[in-house]
């Protein structure tokens, strides 16, 4: 007997993320230093400092889910309803720039045996940061994609972790641990001598300070001034309560979201934007591809103090890189020159060489594919677009072997580090007019 994959469950701020592969805190770093003093053959002793974690999420799901709750939104919300959906223009898909990404909390209850659904044990990962995103997408395997995010936490629950949302209204200062109209009693943590039952509390995604902001017991948590109107706030606890149960109805079937789609349901965009419907005779669409690659990554920094235990704050310290790569299998010698002058401007009747450089458009859109007609959205429908402004890609060498067709990788870089996220189509442009940028 062992612990199985369909045991384990990922709550991101209270939606589970489904179609995941691997997923949750597999690199846990505690600073150690080992003491020494003269005249002693032994070591003091050990001084251990602030956790530094890390929780990857690899998941097949080609909805923008997964973006829409790094970005503080609703993925369920419809466009333009004030759910917190961003940047929509009331045409197409919402926006969900990765560079505008929040503080989020996962838990993970842990089911009974095979066949069961009510949670036993559990584990909590509050206060995670995006550090990396990085998609792939091959002409044989199914599209995937990865997200890396660094925490300082993570805790071991003997019942079922929670995760509570709340709405400031400016006056309210105690919010209890009230679950489905349950009111829970809260585990305790020991933590540096302090007794602890809310094991992280955040405003807008901003970590509270115990005893500073916020005092808590096993009912509930009083923050010494009332958070504003509008405010976000979002409690995690542990809680030993009998019925928690997450039946299979939980996942996402495919009438709601394909369970995984090929390079056959992709296709990639390079220059202008093309039409909203893209057609396979459209010009600006690149044939030939075999693979494509999109990474997106920044530098996190922590900021601690003084009688702290964990990070006050966790922000990136410079600009995002968004960075990748296109592998093509020219059909022909024309196709790859034509892609080559398209890639940097330079006129058909012209010379290419590596000084020959411009900054194009680069869209990867990601379409429905035949499900047997069970899934709600038609065939063909877009789900997703990849919108990277401003690509500027590198001449490719390229290199003859014995018995294989030549390939080509291009490889490309974002001049601003901007990575558009598309609930479907993108934004349409006019004149003059860049893509919609998220409000």
């Amino acid at each position: 007997m062992a612990i199985k994959a369909g045991q384990i469950l990922h709550a991101m701020n209270q939606f589970i993320v489904d179609r995941i592969q691997t997923g949750g805190a597999g690199n846990l770093n505690i600073p150690q230093e080992r003491v020494y003093e003269l005249g002693n053959y032994r070591s003091v002793g050990i001084v251990r400092d602030v956790p530094d974690l890390t929780f990857s999420l690899d998941v097949l799901d080609v909805s923008t889910e997964v973006e829409a709750l790094l970005c503080g939104a609703d993925p369920n919300a419809s466009e333009g309803d004030g759910g917190g959906t961003l940047g929509t223009d009331g045409l197409t898909g919402s926006n969900y720039p990765l560079a505008i990404n929040q503080t989020v909390d996962i838990i993970s209850p842990f089911k009974s045996t095979q066949g069961a659904f009510n949670v036993v044990q559990g584990v909590a990962v509050p206060q995670l940061t995006l550090e990396s995103a990085s998609y792939r997408y091959g002409l044989r395997a199914n599209a995937g994609e990865t997200f890396s995010l660094r925490g300082d936490s993570i805790y071991y629950i003997p019942g079922a972790p929670y995760l509570i949302k709340a709405t400031g209204d400016g006056t309210t200062t105690t919010y209890t641990y009230t679950v489905g109209g349950t009111p829970l009693t809260a585990l305790l943590y020991n933590e540096q001598g302090h007794d602890l039952y809310a094991l992280n509390v955040s405003v807008n995604g901003v970590r509270m300070t115990r005893g500073t902001d916020y005092t808590a017991d096993d009912a509930g948590v009083t923050f010494t001034v009332a958070p504003a109107s509008g405010a976000k706030i979002r409690i995690v606890f542990g809680s030993i309560t009998a019925g928690v149960t997450y039946s299979q109805a939980v996942h996402a079937t495919q009438s709601v979201k394909p369970a995984a789609i090929r390079g056959k349901d992709i296709e990639v965009y390079v220059g202008q934007a093309p039409a909203a419907t893209p057609t396979n005779s459209n010009p600006y669409r690149w044939s030939d591809v075999q693979s494509v690659t999109v990474d997106w990554r920044v530098t996190l920094e922590n900021d601690f103090e003084f009688g702290n235990p964990h990070a006050v704050a966790r922000d990136f310290v410079d600009a995002p890189d968004v960075s990748g790569t296109i592998e093509m299998k020219p059909i022909t010698i024309s196709a790859l020159f034509k892609k080559l002058h398209q890639m940097t401007g330079v006129d058909p009747a012209d010379i290419v060489g590596p000084q020959s450089s411009v900054t194009l458009p680069l869209q990867i859109r990601l379409m429905n594919p035949d499900t047997g007609g069970t899934s709600s959205q038609p065939v063909g429908t877009v789900l997703k677009t990849l919108h990277v402004p401003d690509a500027r890609f590198e001449i490719p060498g390229y290199e003859g072997r014995v018995g294989q067709k030549m390939t080509s990788t291009i490889r490309w870089q974002s001049d601003s580090g901007v990575l558009n996220i598309f609930k479907g189509l993108p934004y349409h442009i006019e004149d003059g007019e860049e893509f919609g940028k998220a409000v």
